[in-house]
Formats: C-alpha cells, sequence, structure tokens
C-alpha cells in the first residue's frame, strides 16, 4: 500500500472498505465490513485485556465479535488494521489471521448442542509488514510504571531464599500474597519449604512453562529422591535428596544429570527463567556471540554460576522491572527477556537489533 504509515481522515479510511459497509462499534474497537475489505480500527490505548496492538508484528481481537465481523475474520478475504490516533486514522496495513481461541456452549458442564457454532474469544492477527517503532508508538502508547527494585540482587550471595522472597514480593506486588503453610507426606528441605511459602497466592511462582509440583503433589522416585518438578511437556523431570539441607538438583531426562547450583539459588534461577519465558511482556531474538554480548553490557548480570538448561551455559541479567536469560545453542546465542509492564522494554529497542518477537 503506498499510503502505508500515513494518517487519514475517517472517509479516507472507510474508502478501503469498499462499498455496502456496515460500521459496528464494539468496545474500543470498530469493524467496517465492505465489499472489498473489512477495515479494523482500534483506539491508540493500551489496556492489558482489550483488544490491542501486542507488538510490532501482532494484532489481538478480544470478544464480543459482532456476526459480520465474525464471518470475515474466519473468511479469507482482506483485512486492513487502523488505529485511531491524533489527527485522525493512522494506516498499520494489512493482517492476516494466524491463531484464534472460541468457547464451546456449554449446558451441565458438557458442550451443547454440537451443531451450534462456538463463541468466537479471541483472534490474532499478524501485519504484513512490522510496525517501524515511530509508528508502534502512536498506535499503541506505552504506559510510564513504577518498576520492581533490583535490591534483592544485594542479598542474594549471603542468603538466596531471602533475596528470592525480596524478588517475588516486588515482582508480583500486584497479586496479594497469601498466608499458607505447605503440606507434604514427605520431609522436605527448608529452601524447597520457603519457595512454597513465597509462593502462596501466586500460582505463577510455581511456574507456567516449567512447573515446581505444589508439596501435597511430591512423589519420592524409587531411589528416594523427591520429584519437585518438570518440563512443561515431560521431557525432563527435576529431583532432590529431601534429606539434605540444600540438596543439589538433579535431572532424570535431560543429558545434563545436575545443576551447578543447590537448590537454594536453583530456585531463584527457575524463577528467572520462567520469568524470561511466561511474563505478560516478552521478547525474543537469536544472535552472534558477540551482539549477546554488546546486548547484556549496560545490564547487571546476576552473580550465581550458570544453569545447564535450556542449554549450557544459560545466563540471567537484570535492570529494574526487566530479566534477561542467554542460553548457548551451538554458535548461536538465545535471548528471552521477560517483563510486568511493557515499559521496561523500551530500553531494549537498540538500534539495528533484529528481534524475533518483542513487545517493547
Amino acid at each position: 500500500m503506498s499510503k502505508r504509515w500515513l494518517v487519514m481522515t475517517e472517509a479516507e479510511a472507510l474508502s478501503f472498505a469498499g462499498d455496502h459497509r456496515q460500521i459496528l462499534s464494539v468496545d474500543d474497537v470498530t469493524y467496517v465490513v465492505g465489499a472489498t475489505a473489512m477495515i479494523i480500527i482500534i483506539d491508540g490505548s493500551d489496556p492489558r485485556q482489550a483488544s490491542v496492538v501486542q507488538n510490532f508484528d501482532r494484532l489481538v481481537l478480544r470478544e464480543p465479535f459482532p456476526e459480520p465481523a465474525h464471518q470475515r475474520l474466519v473468511s479469507a478475504l482482506q483485512i486492513i488494521g487502523f488505529a485511531r490516533v491524533d489527527g485522525g486514522y493512522a494506516l498499520m496495513g494489512e493482517l492476516r489471521k494466524i491463531s484464534s481461541r472460541s468457547r464451546a456452549l456449554e449446558v451441565g458442564n458438557k458442550p451443547y448442542p454440537h451443531n451450534i457454532r462456538p463463541t468466537l474469544v479471541s483472534v490474532e492477527l499478524a501485519f504484513a509488514e512490522r510496525l517501524p517503532f515511530d509508528l508502534l508508538d502512536q498506535v499503541r502508547p506505552t504506559r510510564q510504571e513504577p518498576l520492581p527494585s533490583l535490591d534483592w540482587l544485594h542479598t542474594l550471595a549471603r542468603d538466596p531464599i531471602t533475596a528470592l522472597a525480596d524478588f517475588v514480593a516486588d515482582w508480583y506486588a500486584d497479586v496479594p500474597p497469601v498466608a499458607d503453610k505447605a503440606t507434604s507426606d514427605h520431609a522436605l528441605p527448608d529452601p524447597l519449604l520457603a519457595f512454597y511459602r513465597v509462593a502462596a497466592g501466586r500460582s505463577e511462582v510455581l511456574g507456567q512453562f516449567n512447573r515446581i509440583y505444589p508439596a501435597d503433589e511430591l512423589d519420592p522416585d524409587p531411589r528416594g529422591l523427591v520429584l519437585f518438578g518438570s518440563e512443561n511437556q515431560g521431557g525432563f523431570y527435576m529431583l532432590i535428596d529431601p534429606g539434605e539441607a540444600d540438596p543439589t538438583v538433579h535431572y532424570d531426562g535431560l543429558e545434563a544429570e545436575r545443576e551447578r547450583e543447590p537448590l537454594s539459588s536453583f530456585l531463584l534461577q527457575f524463577l528467572l527463567c520462567e520469568t524470561g519465558f511466561s511474563s505478560p511482556f516478552t521478547g525474543y531474538a537469536v544472535v552472534t556471540p558477540q551482539q549477546a554480548e554488546h546486548f547484556v553490557e549496560p545490564l547487571q548480570p546476576v552473580p550465581l554460576r550458570p544453569m545447564r538448561w535450556t542449554g549450557d551455559p544459560t545466563r540471567h541479567y537484570v535492570a529494574p522491572g526487566l530479566v534477561v536469560t542467554t542460553t548457548t545453542r551451538d554458535d548461536t546465542i538465545e535471548v528471552y527477556v521477560g517483563a510486568r509492564h511493557r515499559c521496561a522494554l523500551r530500553t531494549l529497542r537498540y538500534p539495528g537489533f533484529r528481534w524475533d518477537q518483542f513487545d517493547g
């Protein structure tokens, strides 16, 4: 489209839909269904649970969907994105559907009847071309918010469990803690019991990518070890000797047999990995070792020995409100970043750096 990135009048924007237009407004989205194309117009805002420009190559729409818009979203007809901005309508370009999620009608906890179409819950669309950051900032402004601090880092060397508790309290400050005493049929080492106290009421701490099992789900294996967690698809399991005060973390199903750090420090490393993989706002890139070295230079390294998973070595770096994980894959480095506030990622807009996925 030759007019890409221009800010247009309403009449100019609507003309892209062609004749016989239906204009359907729902919450912060307007669907314009015409003979030529369907136009999607979003407000320039950034609520987490509303339809939004997620990043430079994704637009996420959420229910409700008017029936004519629903029909177009499941068809192969052209879809064009606009955003309301100061001065008019910014053209974001053509979109293609890449995924959707639906919810079946349920009666008595069972989908019923089978001939009724499920309710469309969300649709993810990709831009034909990535939005440049200056346009992205127009169509998806980023709120400045107070960021979690790095105070926990100063405690880590002498008391990793206190450091973990301080990290969780600050990072998940928006999730109220719950007083809870973990119960198990097995004697457990103090670091794991402390981890359960920290995680009480905050299920994310137990992991969304990989998982630490709740205390009442722990089982011993034939060697007398306790299986306390696993990879998200069951590719490997994590075990400890419950008789040790701060045990070594063993792997079952992974080439690496054990981790370098004991359980007390490993639990923090586990959580730092989870923030990079599963936070509300993330980024991912594959870079050379030289690019990785330049990337992490402004960040604070976490002073623990590298993990052996996901690749050896796997290291962590932090900044206020930001966790970065780097992992070695043959001759390349995978970079994962995570934040609970989008504004924390803005510092990572390095000139010339090529992100595969980036929410900042």
